[in-house]
């Protein structure tokens, strides 16, 4: 084999781990695939590699967006099949089967939802009272521990930048400490539900789900999932794809710009989505947040779990140190150039 398809099919396989990192992290309300882009250096590259996917949209006949559209694809592609694995996976793991007794849970107030899920926990990890706030705690030490990534990533320090990551902190906390809304469904809410979905979903610190259901649109799209209502997703879709064509433009060229205020907002988006990550909440079952409140933060009530939520934390902040230490999740990105 040469070393030219060595060094391909190497990187095609490092970007389906890249992908596959940020599907698990989708699948966890309160992390975002752009956490994981960012904890893993590749966040400049995702952002620049959609940004000429839009380009040749724009361009058709420009021959240098043509071939940076096929450079782009090269890397999104295994990127996206990643990302498909990791959700179908992760989804049955830590989501397990639809629980059957959800829709006598809704009916229920929290304290008596509560009990009823002590004595007879749901399938999935994420759902499951006894073994979410382990998996809340993997993940909050992962993200706790790669607050430095963005911050180091600064080529001048400038006091401006604590204000930022202040500023930065409060859309994602926010998102957990806000009321949920009830936002009628019509074609405009569904256009603005995928737009913000997608915007966000590329920003680390913010999961798209979590702003779905603060904002009331989750059951209705996920709904429409499982009901095949193709009408809804396609509105669902296409305000997806406009999000993207306005949003990520912009976001590459704050990026590029501003690169080290940019990282500066990322790194308290991050911190931010902390609260969202906290091992002890309220209930876990995001579902049931239209009838029993937000996900909110609580303070231990068992505190056996502490010194296990303590150890999952570590083994989180561990994992990514060795992510970032051994192969192949740290082969360098090609460089792009801003347009």
């Amino acid at each position: 084999m040469s070393d030219d398809r060595e060094r391909t099919l190497k990187e095609v396989f490092t970007t389906i781990v890249r992908g596959m990192c940020m599907g698990v992290a989708d699948a966890i309300p309160g992390v975002s695939g752009g956490t994981i882009a960012l904890i893993l250096g590749f966040y400049d590259r995702l952002i620049d590699s959609i940004s000429d996917l839009i380009r040749l949209v724009k361009s058709p006949s420009d021959p240098a967006a043509r071939e940076k559209f096929w450079k782009a694809l090269s890397f999104l592609l295994p990127l996206v099949v990643g990302i498909g694995i990791a959700l179908f996976v992760a989804t049955r793991l830590l989501v397990g089967k639809a629980y059957a007794g959800e829709a006598g849970l809704s009916e229920l107030n929290l304290e008596a939802g509560r009990r009823v899920l002590a004595l007879a926990p749901p399938p999935g990890l994420l759902i499951n009272p006894r073994t979410a706030p382990y998996v809340f705690a993997f993940f909050f030490g992962l993200v706790f521990w790669s607050i430095q990534d963005p911050w180091r990533k600064r080529r001048e320090k400038k006091p401006l930048d604590y204000f930022l990551f202040i500023l930065g902190a409060l859309p994602p906390a926010a998102l957990v400490l806000l009321p949920g809304l009830a936002i009628p469904v019509h074609p405009l809410t569904l256009l603005g539900s995928g737009a913000l979905a997608i915007s966000v979903m590329l920003l680390p610190g913010i999961s798209g789900s979590l702003a779905l259901l603060v904002i009331g649109m989750y059951q209705p799209v996920s709904g429409a999932v499982h009901q095949r209502e193709y009408a809804t997703l396609g509105v669902f879709v296409v305000g997806m794809a406009t999000g993207l064509v306005i949003f990520v433009p912009i976001l590459r060229r704050i990026l590029h710009r501003y690169h080290d205020r940019t990282m500066a907002v990322l790194g308290g988006l991050m911190g931010g989505s902390l609260l969202a990550l906290w091992p002890w909440k309220a209930h876990y079952m995001p579902k049931l947040i239209p009838h029993w409140g937000n996900m909110s933060p609580r303070l231990p009530e068992n505190w056996g779990t502490i010194f296990g939520c303590l150890l999952a934390a570590v083994i989180g902040g561990a994992t990514i140190a060795l992510a970032r230490r051994f192969a192949p999740l740290d082969i360098p990105d090609t460089e792009t150039n801003a347009a």
